[in-house]
């Protein structure tokens, strides 16, 4: 018999039971991406899993990003990737083309907004979503990987305000606020994706794990999906590993865990599970079954996908998430600069820790 436990703040409790030496047998955590499931294998609460015989199958461009200093203690089972959700319906009765590049995006907006509609929905009270709509949708789909530019920085060749990028980017956060539905910061995400679903905007920065909400909500909803347009119209698809299988290293059923695990890895069980997550595989001979985010599926298969493995210190990944609302606060916030600039500071107290990781 196998029980799930789903809880709220998996991770806090997760950590917990990781100090206590009572993590589950098995325990699904995010990708390397994710300064969490780092740390947890760092502290090696996973157990290696490298012969296990479903990681022969995994997805050939993605077997050395779920790597950890060489090898397996995840098995990963689908990958996310984030974009611009948006109405079919309101975007044909208006006649409006899908953006292809981020000026085209804005003249868009600005359009829509005249009319006394709304473009945008941002539920910038859950900080996450802020986050996610900087790193992923905007910064990833223009620059693709970050392992680059962090190891720059953990070296001292750069700095988050010095990127050519990363200000130009966080900027574009703040300006396309003023599309949106105004006082971001009182909207949370759960009413965010109510309000999308019964037509109160035109468009929702998101990332694919919302389709199912969205749809929940709105079964009839004609949606479709584009990544985030880039200045010049080069864009990509910034993804990352959304689920993970691991087994504890100290658990008592580590056989049954392992079979479990096969099991769930398994191209018939990968499939089921994408066809109702609207996820991307991880492993191979499984096909994506997303026909509201076609084009970016369509992106996917023609190599402008790019999967995100690398995590920030964990101690930048929470000044990131603990401050990154005062941005777009209209007074009295933080200016860019100064944010950019405290991001590197604490990067630079924990560099040693990002290149025990990463370095060569």
């Amino acid at each position: 018999m196998v029980t799930q436990n789903i809880v709220p703040d998996a991770t806090s409790v997760l950590m917990s039971r990781a100090a206590t030496g009572d993590l589950p047998d098995i325990i699904q955590v995010g990708g390397m991406q994710d300064s969490n499931t780092m740390q947890f294998m760092k502290e090696g609460h996973f157990l290696e899993l490298t012969d296990m015989e479903c990681l022969d199958n995994v997805v050939d461009q993605y077997k050395d990003a779920i790597k950890f200093k060489g090898k397996n203690y995840v098995v990963p089972i689908s990958a996310n990737f984030s974009g611009v959700f948006y109405n079919k319906d309101l975007f044909e009765e208006a006649g409006y083309e899908v953006p292809t590049t981020y000026d085209e995006l804005i003249s868009l907006a600005k359009d829509i907004q005249s009319k006394g509609e709304t473009p945008f929905l941002f539920p910038d009270k859950d900080a996450w979503t802020l986050v996610q709509c900087w790193e992923d949708n905007i910064d990833g789909s223009a620059r693709g990987d970050r392992k680059p530019v962090y190891m720059d920085i953990a070296n001292g060749v750069t700095t988050f305000e010095d990127d050519p990028l990363f200000p130009e980017t966080l900027q574009k956060v703040v300006d396309i606020r003023q599309y949106g539905q105004g006082d971001s910061l009182s909207l949370g995400y759960d009413q965010a994706i109510s309000d999308f679903a019964t037509g109160k905007s035109y468009m929702f920065m998101q990332g694919i794990w919302a389709l199912p909400s969205i749809k929940k909500a709105n079964p009839d909803m004609n949606i479709g999906m584009f990544s985030f347009p880039s200045n010049d119209g080069d864009t990509k698809v910034s993804m990352g590993i959304d689920v993970n299988l691991a087994i504890s290293a100290k658990g008592e059923n580590t056989e049954a865990a392992k079979q479990f695990v096969e099991f769930a890895a398994s191209k018939d069980m990968v499939q089921l599970y994408v066809d109702n997550d609207y996820s991307i595989p991880c492993m191979k001979d499984v096909t994506p079954n997303i026909p509201d985010a076609q084009d970016i599926v369509d992106l996917v298969n023609e190599g402008k996908g790019v999967l995100q493995a690398t995590a920030l210190p964990k101690a930048v990944a929470d000044e990131r998430q603990n401050t990154i609302q005062k941005v777009i606060v209209p007074e009295g916030g933080e200016d860019i600069n100064t944010f950019l600039s405290n991001l590197t500071k604490v990067f630079q107290e924990n560099k040693d820790e990002f290149l025990e990781l990463y370095g060569e």
